[in-house]
């Protein structure tokens, strides 16, 4: 590797670290860095993995306050992760990444549209249907496994489908949903990675190099959006939803 490698790995890893915290799906700016360190699409998938790991758990220890909050699941939820993730990493290491690259651009389509929509559908299915979401919690939780699965094997986007299902299914703010969200991708992300190096396909000092970038972003991205008005941090996310969409598109099709 040379220096100008090393500069735009740790330049990737910085601002993976912002839009981690705040929205999910930095994956998709981190990616491409990786493949073009000389990796192998499989080897820049899970290296991606531990390149990013630092935002969430840096927003893991930062949203830590609001988990008390929201405790009342938690565990299941983290289980959740848990099994979701081993799935959906074992599938990725037996079938290969070209299928999932075809459709990855019209789940990310629906995700951003489903974050978008998701106060809205809400209102209208309280007001008119006298809809509560909390008591179709089973059906949240289904969605959440379904995500995490998805998120085990490639995970670009997964933040924003979370939201989404947090937005319709829960009474929960903004930051409380951060911070579940910070929590169970990290125990996802933890195991995903220990699949991909016993599968031998993680490459370490590019993964390391951006992974020190990310964890600074992290931190002090997590520090501001604790500051910054729900509504002010909603709207990000979707900019950057859109954003993450079109060039998937770009990209894969």
């Amino acid at each position: 590797m040379d220096i100008t490698e090393i500069f735009l790995l740790f330049g990737g890893g910085l601002l993976a670290g912002f839009i981690n915290v705040m929205a999910g799906g930095a994956g998709f700016m981190t990616f491409p860095l990786l493949l073009a360190a000389g990796m192998s699409e499989i080897e820049a998938n899970a290296s991606n993995f531990v390149a990013v790991l630092p935002a969430n758990v840096v927003g893991s220890f930062v949203y830590r306050g609001q988990l008390r909050s929201v405790r009342k699941h938690l565990g299941f939820r983290l289980l959740l992760a848990a099994v979701g993730g081993v799935l959906g990493s074992y599938i990725l290491i037996s079938t290969g990444q070209a299928a999932f690259e075809r459709v990855i651009p019209w789940l990310l389509a629906f995700a951003t549209l489903s974050f978008a929509l998701g106060p809205w559908i809400k209102l209208k299915l309280e007001r008119d249907f006298a809809f509560d979401g909390s008591r179709w919690l089973w059906l949240s939780f289904v969605l959440e496994f379904a995500v995490f699965v998805y998120g085990g094997y490639f995970g670009l986007g997964m933040g924003i489908v979370m939201f989404a299902i947090y937005s319709i299914f829960s009474h929960m703010t903004i930051h409380q949903a951060n911070a579940i969200r910070n929590v169970t991708i990290t125990l996802m992300t933890v195991l995903s990675i220990a699949i991909f190096a016993k599968a031998g396909v993680i490459r370490w000092l590019p993964s390391l190099i951006m992974m020190s970038g990310a964890m600074i972003g992290g931190y002090f991205t997590a520090r501001i959006a604790m500051r910054v008005p729900h509504v002010y941090v909603r709207r990000g996310i979707l900019v950057w939803a859109v954003c993450l969409t079109a060039l998937a598109f770009w990209r894969y099709h």
